[in-house]
């Protein structure tokens, strides 16, 4: 790779020996498209030339050496701010042949340089390999590698394969359909995934810099199909050449000439224009008269997908005001995932989207699919729970061990690591498998056994998996089905990607607490009465034949958890949860009970009882105010909305006082926390038990419930001091062995008995 200088000669540039001292950047020709878009036509004069008029270096542009123009800024919806230093140019088009001619040495050194490269990986791999072939994308590298590559190797010994993503911009479809003319003599194919990007996009999410699901499902998982149809054989391994180029990004910098195995085990990959820079791209391209995808001569620097996680914010303002029509789709997914996220104004979603935020996305808490997979670990059993499976477990399990089937529903694994016997339970809206001897396995056996879960619940048949089996046992072609007499259970397709399913990885929510102080747990739900009656009614089975949304049931799991209406990471219900089931979802003892168990586990309860105060109301916005400020503005809102919900959709709110809402329409204009103006004395008792639990102590002063910021009966429901010692007094009347007091001059003294637990005290109700 040479250094680039300017040429004011010529109007163009020339190449000198590297680390001579020459532009900084990547240096590209500009043509009179990009300066009419950008607007240039109301500073400048010029012919509308198939010639370039100019060159760039990143977003400056020189002309004839000097620097006459900046552009800052642009996106998908606003054209970029200019800066033009030099007015009432007269551009004159570059001296091509000059030009070419001045560089003829140094372009004629690094084609023969890529010219042997390709010659001498053939040489050596094609014995080695089933099929060779040339990744051809339609923009520049391609067509400078897939002229390399023809000039040098028989037209019969290797194909070109267009990997058509359908996220393709005009230009590229009319490039390839020109390249297919120029070099006729070659074979062209079009690989292409089973459904377009835009019902890919809602099955897996938007894509982004963490989730890049999107080259797999539709770039290397389709082209490896194509050449193992091709060649006719169930497993192919391919030599392929491709236009990698270290100059493109940091990663790219890191690679190889020729990389065995590394994006797939049976492919060999070399990259003979590595070290080329954009401008000897450029040059190459001039020298040998060969077609130009028209996008570059709208300005843009790499062509590919219409909307990319890894596209610049100068390549979305390009495609977003030429390519419109192709754009137009994913922007509009875009737009819906951040309603998904809460962001209400039209005008705080298309920033969202011009910003690029959307990049970053890791998990998939906003997206319909939701989580879908349960795992509850008892003795010597594991359950895992899979709501509304899209593939049946049993195909999945096959890629295991063996199987030996005692009936359609029980039978056993068999592998290195032992008999495993598994049993299945259908349900309406799901499957409950149940395996024993899980624990003894060693990880990896384990971790399988999970992606095998993953992939009947989330699998989308997208087939990047099916790639990946060495012996073709997999096939994915409407459904899912593995020759048992082909597979080795070598594992691969449950351990290519994270959680073994592209889908599963893309659409999975964290089950932690959250990374910003756990107030985002909740994905703006809060538990509702008639959720709670949905799950007392049958907790068994209200795991898979629940009537939730997918991030409804997340929101209600953390919920059951934090109120320990079920034992901590289990579905089964806790004894205070088996109790409240014989109560019902309509007592207020239910509630107070739930209540005083967030105030403990949930930290958004928490911070609500500890600093809204009794007799005050507040707007919404005077909640969020309230709440830290190192919080984003967007999480302390979705935690408003959980909590008003919560208020609003249970007794909690108006029957116990501690939160009443006033509405005007579905806004939420006031909370106002009044008190529990008629507590019911077990709720209070409780609320002592549990706070003697928390502390290790059991006396207590009524004095420390209304001085000190403990968790109490005034903090939780709102009662006053005489109204408290008056319920006490009754209690150690009618349940001595559970409370005694102290209730003479100044003594006020509290006394539980340390043998009991606070759930009990649901039994004397």
């Amino acid at each position: 790779m040479y250094d680039v200088f300017w040429d004011p000669e010529t109007g163009g540039v020339y190449l000198a020996q590297a680390h001579s001292g020459g532009v900084a950047g990547a240096v590209r020709p500009v043509f009179f498209e990009e300066l009419d878009l950008l607007g240039l036509d109301k500073y400048w004069h010029y012919p509308p030339a198939k010639r370039p008029l100019l060159w760039a270096a990143g977003r400056v542009y020189y002309y004839r050496g000097e620097q006459v123009a900046e552009a800052h800024g642009g996106d998908f919806f606003e054209r970029p701010r200019l800066v033009v230093r030099r007015e009432d140019l007269d551009l004159e088009p570059v001296n091509v042949a000059l030009m070419l001619q001045k560089n003829a040495p140094f372009l004629e050194a690094i084609t023969h340089t890529g010219l042997e490269n390709i010659k001498a990986a053939h040489k050596k791999y094609r014995k080695k390999v089933d099929m060779v072939g040339v990744a051809f994308s339609g923009g520049k590298d391609s067509l400078v590698l897939l002229d390399l590559v023809q000039r040098v190797l028989p037209p019969d010994e290797f194909v070109v394969v267009f990997s058509d993503t359908t996220m393709e911009i005009a230009p590229t479809y009319d490039a390839v359909e020109a390249a297919g003319k120029r070099w006729s003599n070659l074979r062209f194919f079009t690989a292409r995934a089973s459904r377009p990007a835009l019902v890919t996009w809602q099955e897996f999410g938007p894509p982004s810099r963490l989730h890049r699901w999107c080259c797999s499902v539709h770039k290397s998982a389709p082209t490896l199909r194509l050449l193992r149809e091709l060649c006719g054989k169930p497993a192919v391994k391919a030599l392929v050449y491709d236009g990698v180029r270290r100059e493109e990004s940091r990663s790219r910098a890191r690679y190889l000439p020729v990389s065995e195995g590394n994006k797939h085990f049976a492919q060999v990959n070399i990259s003979p224009l590595l070290d080329w820079n954009m401008t000897e791209i450029f040059l190459y391209l001039m020298s040998r008269q060969l077609l130009l995808n028209p996008a570059y001569r709208w300005g843009l620097v790499r062509v590919g997908c219409a909307v990319c996680p890894f596209a610049s914010c100068w390549g979305n303002f390009i495609c977003g005001f030429v390519f419109e029509k192709e754009v137009t789709g994913f922007v509009e997914l875009l737009d819906s995932y951040a309603r998904g996220k809460g962001i209400r104004a039209a005008s705080e979603r298309r920033r969202f989207i011009a910003e690029r935020s959307w990049t970053s996305r890791a998990g998939g808490r906003e997206l319909s699919a939701g989580p879908k997979t349960f795992l509850e670990e008892r003795d010597r059993e594991a359950v895992f729970l899979i709501r509304q499976p899209r593939e049946r477990w049993l195909e999945w399990a096959k890629a295991l061990g063996f199987l030996e089937l005692e009936g359609p529903e029980r039978g056993g694994i068999t592998n290195s690591a032992g008999v495993f016997p598994f049993r299945i339970r259908n349900y309406e809206q799901g499957v409950e498998v149940v395996i024993t001897g899980l624990e003894k396995a060693d990880p990896v056996f384990k971790s399988r056994v999970r992606a095998s879960v993953n992939k009947a619940a989330y699998c989308v048949r997208c087939g990047a998996c099916e790639v990946e089996c060495p012996t073709g046992a997999l096939r994915v072609d409407g459904r899912v089905f593995i020759d048992e007499r082909r597979c080795k259970h070598c594992g691969n397709c449950l351990s290519f990607v994270e959680k073994g399913c592209l889908a599963a990885k893309s659409l999975s929510i964290s089950r932690g607490g959250g990374n910003v102080k756990g107030l985002n747990r909740y994905q703006q739900f809060g538990m509702r009465k008639e959720w709670l009656a949905e799950y007392i009614k049958d907790p068994g089975h209200w795991w898979v034949e629940h009537t939730l949304g997918s991030r409804q049931f997340e929101s209600m799991r953390v919920w059951l958890q934090e109120a320990e209406v079920i034992n901590n990471h289990s579905r089964q219900l806790s004894p205070l949860g088996e109790r409240l089931q014989r109560l019902g979802a309509d007592h207020p003892l239910t509630w107070a009970l739930i209540w005083t168990n967030l105030a403990h586990n949930s930290v958004l309860v928490n911070w609500y009882v500890h600093n809204v105060g009794w007799g005050t109301s507040w707007s919404k916005k005077g909640l969020i105010s309230l709440m830290p400020d190192d919080l984003s503005v967007r999480t302390r809102e979705n935690a408003a909305d959980a909590l008003a919900e919560l208020l609003k959709k249970t007794p909690l709110g108006e029957r116990l006082g501690l939160g009443r809402m006033e509405m005007k329409g579905r806004q939420v204009v006031s909370v106002t926390k009044r008190g529990w103006a008629d507590p019911q004395p077990a709720a209070l008792l409780y609320s002592i038990y549990r706070l003697a639990e928390k502390l290790g102590r059991y006396n207590f002063t009524i004095r420390e419930f209304f001085e000190e910021p403990v968790e109490g009966p005034r903090l939780l429901f709102g009662v006053s001091r005489d109204l408290l010692k008056r319920y006490l007094q009754g209690l150690s009347l009618s349940r001595p062995e559970w409370v005694r007091v102290e209730l003479i001059f100044d003594l006020d003294n509290v006394y539980l008995d340390e043998g009991r637990r606070a759930f009990e005290v649901v039994d004397f109700v």
